[in-house]
């Protein structure tokens, strides 16, 4: 079996990107953004907007664009295929992966706060403007989450942080 996984600089890039934006911003304009900069496609169902990174060509091509209220909070996307059956190729696969992305970011953004809860590991660095950037690590899937200047607050103001 063949996977594929977005290259570590290709993903700490995209974080960057995420990281340097003008927050705050609505989730419609991260959605436009992402067209433009990355050559994602929005789709539309019940008339409800979904981003999908249909560039890299993942088995999940869709990103989660989370907003409260006007601006949005969080995103989140595969950087690899998600795995359907779990071996041992599969495990090396996701743990190669993570393990060159947190090299990356680590050169790029210094040592990350790490942890391991409920089977996903998690590598997680706070951003100059705010926010947080994090590559998460579970049995069947690697994704990255940027989480922005004002969900963090949100979450702090929530008890949740």
């Amino acid at each position: 079996m063949s996977w594929t996984a977005m290259t570590p600089a290709e993903a700490c890039d995209l974080m960057d990107f995420w990281g340097a934006a003008p927050w705050p911003l609505t989730r419609d304009e991260v959605q436009e953004l992402a067209v433009d900069r990355f050559g994602w496609t929005i789709e539309v169902d019940g008339g409800v907007r979904y981003l999908m990174n249909t560039v890299s060509g993942f088995t999940v091509p869709d990103v989660s664009a989370i907003g409260a209220r006007r601006n949005l909070s969080y995103l989140g996307l595969h950087v690899a295929d998600a795995i359907h059956e779990v071996t041992p190729a599969s495990r090396r696969f996701l743990g190669d992966a993570f393990a060159l992305m947190v090299r990356e970011g680590e050169s790029r953004w210094g040592v990350p706060a790490m942890s391991d809860r409920e089977g996903v590991s998690s590598a997680r660095w706070d951003t100059a403007s705010g926010g947080r950037i994090s590559f998460n690590l579970a049995l069947k899937s690697l994704r990255a989450r940027f989480e922005t200047p004002q969900g963090i607050a949100l979450d702090r103001r929530a008890g949740r942080r």
